[in-house]
């Protein structure tokens, strides 16, 4: 049978799932991706170099802090996939929580206006 997504008890809000560590921890899966692919076409949060790859982890168009007030390490090349993975666990853990929980306001603000925007539009359109 097939009704609006809105009457599901497992979709019934659009946001279920979507917070800044899971956009954090799906990005982190996609940079290794992009990396191991250079051809594929993303938006890259690394830099790479002959030895080494400058990184950033980034929520809501903004970097993360990872060491102290620091967005950018730098890793050797061959090590990038396990300091991905590394971050992903740190994330996984709640160290970047209190970051992570600024994001969500950022994207419960921008989430907020978009559907003002869309309902405004519509009611211009009528």
């Amino acid at each position: 049978m097939i009704k609006p997504a809105s009457k599901s008890a497992e979709f019934a809000t659009a946001e279920q799932g979507r917070t800044a560590k899971s956009i954090l921890i799906d990005g982190i899966a996609k940079q290794i991706k992009l990396f191991s692919n250079p051809k594929e076409d993303g938006r890259r949060w690394f830099v790479l170099g002959q030895k080494e790859v400058a990184l950033t982890l980034r929520v809501n168009n903004k970097p993360i802090k990872l060491i102290g007030d620091e967005t950018k390490v730098v890793v050797p090349v061959e090590q990038f996939e396990a300091a991905m993975n590394h971050f992903r666990a740190e994330v996984e853990k709640g160290n970047f929580n209190a970051q992570l929980e600024e994001a969500d306001k950022g994207i419960a603000t921008r989430r907020e206006k978009l559907r003002s925007t869309r309902a405004a539009k519509k009611t211009a359109t009528k």
